[in-house]
């Protein structure tokens, strides 16, 4: 924990380990977004629970993506890296797909 001098006063600052909040946003199909303040530690699983009630949308039934990947309910944020504005895709799963004769 470093201290800084401002004006004759010192002053803690925050240590690196403290979490800070990210600003994000999922997309869903339809072109909408939601915008949400997370922690850096918080699972995704709660803030994808809560853009599905928002939207009535079932979780079980959509997979989220950033940057090509998939996101797991038990990732974080910090896992991932993720900065302020970034953006997550909600689509709804596909089962299948394949070709029959």
């Amino acid at each position: 924990m470093a201290t800084t001098t401002i004006a004759g006063h010192k002053r803690k600052s925050p240590p690196d380990d403290v979490c800070t909040d990210v600003d994000l946003s999922i997309s869903f199909q339809d072109g909408n977004k939601l915008f949400f303040k997370v922690k850096q530690n918080l699972e995704f699983f709660k803030v994808f629970r809560d853009f599905c009630n928002r939207k009535k949308l079932e979780y079980e039934t959509l997979k989220f993506i950033h940057e090509g990947t998939e996101v797991k309910g038990r990732q974080t944020p910090k896992m991932l890296n993720l900065e302020n504005g970034a953006e997550i895709f909600a689509v709804r799963s596909q089962v299948g797909g394949g070709v029959s004769y």
